[in-house]
């Protein structure tokens, strides 16, 4: 992992302290390495921060006041993972990659309508199986 990568990896964890327990944070976060070897490699119009390192505050103080009180009282569910946004499109969409190694989802991207991973009663609208998937499926890219 390069310098930036790790500097990026880094605040992430200090971002993520205030949701999940340092050493959870510690021993799970980790950002795909095919997600971090293409960013700023491609350019995709209308695409918040795809093609650049993410808005990191935005793309993560998404986790809310139902995912606050089942932390609080110790009930964090299997879809308590870590994401990190990074992209949206319309006006309720947005793009989450899995960056939880402890999750059987890791490095998958999810599109969400008006929702995010870790609400209890919303699924994706689509989801892929890593990155690259995503670029091809999405906006014609070959990342090689």
């Amino acid at each position: 992992m390069n310098t930036k990568d790790k500097e990026l990896t880094e605040h992430l964890k200090e971002i993520y302290s205030k949701y999940f327990d340092q050493e959870y944070v510690d021993k799970n976060l980790e950002i795909p390495k095919i997600y971090l070897d293409s960013i700023g490699k491609i350019s995709v119009k209308d695409l918040y921060e795809l093609g650049s390192i993410p808005n990191t505050e935005w793309g993560i103080d998404l986790y809310g006041d139902e995912f606050i009180e089942r932390k609080n009282s110790n009930t964090l569910t299997k879809k308590d993972k870590i994401y990190l946004t990074i992209g949206d499109w319309g006006s309720h969409h947005d793009f989450h990659i899995n960056c939880d190694k402890s999750s059987p989802d890791f490095g998958k991207i999810f599109d969400y309508n008006d929702a995010h991973p870790w609400c209890e009663w919303h699924r994706p609208e689509v989801e892929w199986a890593d990155f690259k998937e995503f670029v091809k499926d999405e906006f014609n890219i070959e990342l090689k």
